[in-house]
């Protein structure tokens, strides 16, 4: 049993540390820019595989959640943190050395894993680290200024992926499988504020481990249905991450569709990137001006820039609407960044250590079913209609969904505490 001077200089250093990890670690440097041109150049994945590949990626990470959730109760935050990074530097080993369609898929497995492992645990660690009387604030501050430093980080990363990938396609890669080894190192330097409570001698079993985490799934599916304002935010979710998650895809069919060079995308990506890692910054301004307007602020800007997109696009030339195009592009951006650090911010307001796993994997469960679901549908929207019309269909139907979720939100999320009924946060 620590001390609880112990416990205040371990959560001091977590606390110091994370931001730094965050920097290098939030996701993949050096990679996504080139990604598309790495399958298809270095790898020789056709476009069609490609589609494949990414359904089936949406598949493992709805999957792996439960093996991700089931080793973090097991071996602690700090260890699943240092293992869900060693699991990403195999993925980058496997996308190097094995040839085709299989070893991408095997890849994007053990990327799914690792990754979940690390989502999870990296949050709940900060958050074990911060949570004491007046510290809750520092959560969402630590988190916006390590993720600002990431996207500064990835914009430049992002600029120079491009050209490193002309010059040789490996050398990207090599570079991010660098950041991926520091951010390893770093993870090492974590310690747990919670022991494990499992007996260390205790095995891993598949099946009750199944067992266990259904019963917790239900259990806290139980409380999501009791809770109104659990309801409220998954509700919320569901419809703006599967809009993002659409609206992803169809930007950069639109960049093709408008004459944007294959050469100038990496270019852009940076650029959008960096703006984003400004606009966290931005935050704690719209906080405290929309208050609890706020999800209703960055939401509705979001889907009104993606109605624009696909309205201006459909009635004009091409080539000319390029520049308000990447303004669209723009505000999206600022809002999808706020709306990640804002995410697990109001994602563990309210709860206590022993059931924020259960409710970040229930929570992650829904969102990536239902993300994963109307990916195919605004995939299959694409193959019957131009991507400039399927942007306004999709802004007009998530528009629509959002008001909905929105007047449902009013009463019942973004409330002072004493609002709330005791079913509203007690697990």
């Amino acid at each position: 049993m620590k001390s609880r001077l112990e416990l205040n200089k371990i959560r001091r250093n977590n606390a110091k540390l994370y931001p730094i990890y965050k920097m290098f670690s939030w996701d993949l440097l050096f990679f996504y820019s080139i990604e598309f041109l790495f399958c298809t150049i270095t790898k020789k994945i056709t476009a069609p595989e490609i589609l494949i590949i990414n359904g089936f990626y949406l598949l493992f990470r709805i999957i792996m959640q439960i093996p991700a959730v089931a080793i973090t109760d097991f071996l602690g935050k700090r260890k699943s943190i240092i293992l869900g990074n060693t699991l990403l530097i195999l993925y980058i080993l496997i996308l190097v050395f094995l040839p085709g369609v299989p070893s991408i898929m095997l890849a994007n497995l053990i990327f799914s894993l690792g990754y979940d492992i690390k989502t999870i645990a990296e949050a709940n660690l900060l958050y074990d680290s911060v949570a004491t009387r007046g510290g809750e604030g520092l959560y969402s501050k630590l988190e916006a200024k390590g993720g600002s430093w990431y996207y500064i980080l990835d914009g430049i990363a992002s600029l120079v992926s491009g050209y490193l990938f002309v010059i040789n396609n490996y050398i990207p890669i090599f570079i991010c499988l660098g950041f991926i080894i520091i951010s390893t190192i770093l993870s090492f330097k974590f310690k747990d504020i919670y022991e494990v409570k499992r007996d260390k001698k205790e095995k891993l079993e598949i099946r009750s481990t199944l067992k266990e985490y259904g019963t917790d799934l239900k259990s806290s599916l139980k409380f999501i249905l009791k809770s109104r304002r659990m309801k409220a935010f998954i509700l919320f979710q569901i419809v703006f991450y599967s809009t993002i998650e659409i609206i992803d895809t169809y930007n950069s069919e639109l960049l093709i569709d408008i004459g944007i060079p294959e050469d100038q995308f990496s270019v852009i990506f940076a650029v959008l990137t960096l703006i984003g890692g400004v606009a966290i910054s931005l935050k704690t301004v719209i906080e405290k001006k929309f208050k609890n307007r706020t999800l209703a602020f960055i939401s509705l800007l979001y889907i009104g820039a993606c109605i624009a997109i696909g309205t201006v696009s459909s009635l004009f030339n091409s080539k000319t609407i390029i520049p308000f195009v990447l303004i669209m592009y723009t505000i999206q951006k600022i809002n999808v960044s706020i709306w990640y650090i804002l995410e697990t911010k109001y994602l563990k307001n309210f709860t206590k250590e022993d059931m924020r796993n259960k409710l970040t994997f229930s929570y992650e469960l829904i969102g990536g079913i239902a993300a994963s679901t109307f990916s195919i549908l605004g995939g299959l929207l694409l193959n019957m209609i131009n991507v400039k019309n399927a942007f306004l269909i999709v802004g007009l139907v998530a528009l629509a969904c959002m008001i909905v979720v929105l007047d449902y939100m009013k009463t019942r999320f973004g409330l002072n505490p004493e609002d709330y009924k005791k079913e509203d946060l007690e697990f």
